[in-house]
C-alpha cells in the first residue's frame, strides 16, 4: 500500500501564508510505518512536510477494510505544525484548511539547551520522558499512551526559526499508530536559548497528556462539537476513496452540500 499513500500524500500543495508560492517540502520517505494489530486491521504511514528544514505539516496516509466492498478505505490524517498559518490545495476536493498556526509554549523547568547537537538530543529525550497521557475511546476505554522513544523526525540544523528540534509521538497500546504529536524546539528568545513546546492531536478520541503533575493538553470530543467552541482546522481526518490492494479505485468519496461526505461507486468506462 505504501506506493497509494505516497501518491495521496504528493496529491497536497502546502505553503505558509506569508509566502504563499513557494511549496513546503514533501518528504516521500515516511517518517513512521504503523498498524493497529490490537484494534484492526488498520496500518498506514506518517509524512512530514518541512519548511526550510523545520516540520511545518505531518500528514498520515493510512487505511482500513471497508464494511461492504471488496476494498480498503484510504484515510488522510493531517496536522499543521508551522507557527504560521498554512495554505493548503490539492487536486481533489480539499477538506483541510488550517485557520491558524499551532502556538509554542516555554517548557518550564527544563534546563537550557546545551552547546552541541549531540547533547542536545539527549536533552530532547529526557524531556519528552516527562510527558505522559491517555486517551478514551467512543465505548468510555480508557488507553494509556506511551512514548516512541525515537523522534518521528529531529531537525538539529534548521535554516530558520529555531537552534534544534524534534517531532516525538505518544502511541496508545492498541498498535502503533500515534495519537498526541509533541513538539519540543530550543529557540533563542531575546538573545537567550530556552526550550518550548506544543502538543497536536492525531487521534479523534478524547485525548489527555500530562507533563511532569500538570494537564497541559486535553481534548474532549463532546466539548469540542459545541457550536461556541472555535474550530481552527489544525488538525483533519477524513476517507478518500476505496481501492483494492493492488490500487484500483472502487468508489471514492465526495462532500455534499449539507457537509456530509457521500460514497460514489466509480464506474471505469
Amino acid at each position: 500500500m505504501l506506493p497509494l499513500y505516497v501518491k495521496e500524500a504528493e496529491g497536497y500543495s502546502i505553503s505558509v501564508e506569508s509566502d504563499p508560492k513557494k511549496s513546503l517540502e514533501l518528504k516521500k520517505e515516511p517518517v513512521l510505518a504503523w498498524s493497529n494489530p490490537v484494534r484492526s486491521t488498520t496500518q498506514g504511514a506518517v509524512f512530514v512536510w518541512l519548511r526550510e528544514g523545520r516540520p511545518a505539516a505531518l500528514g498520515c496516509i493510512y487505511s482500513h477494510p471497508h464494511q461492504k466492498l471488496p476494498g480498503r478505505v484510504i484515510r488522510h490524517e493531517l496536522h499543521a505544525l508551522d507557527p504560521e498559518k498554512l495554505l493548503v490545495t490539492r487536486d481533489s476536493p480539499n477538506l483541510w484548511q488550517p485557520e491558524a498556526g499551532l502556538v509554542r509554549v516555554e517548557l518550564p523547568g527544563a534546563p537550557g539547551p546545551v552547546a552541541t547537537p549531540g547533547g542536545r538530543l539527549v536533552q530532547l529525550r529526557k524531556l519528552a520522558q516527562e510527558f505522559v497521557g491517555h486517551s478514551v475511546d467512543r465505548d468510555m476505554q480508557k488507553w494509556d499512551l506511551r512514548l516512541l522513544p525515537t523522534p518521528l523526525y529531529r531537525y538539529p540544523i534548521a535554516e530558520t526559526g529555531v537552534v534544534d528540534g524534534a517531532v516525538f509521538a505518544l502511541m496508545s497500546g492498541g498498535g502503533t499508530d500515534p495519537e498526541v504529536l509533541l513538539v519540543i524546539e530550543a529557540r533563542a528568545v531575546n538573545g537567550k536559548l530556552r526550550w518550548e513546546y506544543t502538543c497536536g492531536r492525531f487521534s479523534d478520541w478524547d485525548l489527555h497528556v500530562r507533563h511532569k503533575d500538570t494537564e497541559v493538553f486535553t481534548y474532549v470530543a463532546r466539548e469540542a462539537e459545541r457550536p461556541d467552541k472555535p474550530r481552527l482546522q489544525l488538525y483533519r481526518i477524513y476517507p478518500e476513496k476505496v481501492v483494492t490492494p493492488e490500487g484500483k479505485l472502487l468508489a471514492r468519496f465526495r462532500p455534499t452540500p449539507g457537509g456530509m461526505l457521500q460514497l460514489i461507486p466509480f464506474e471505469d468506462k
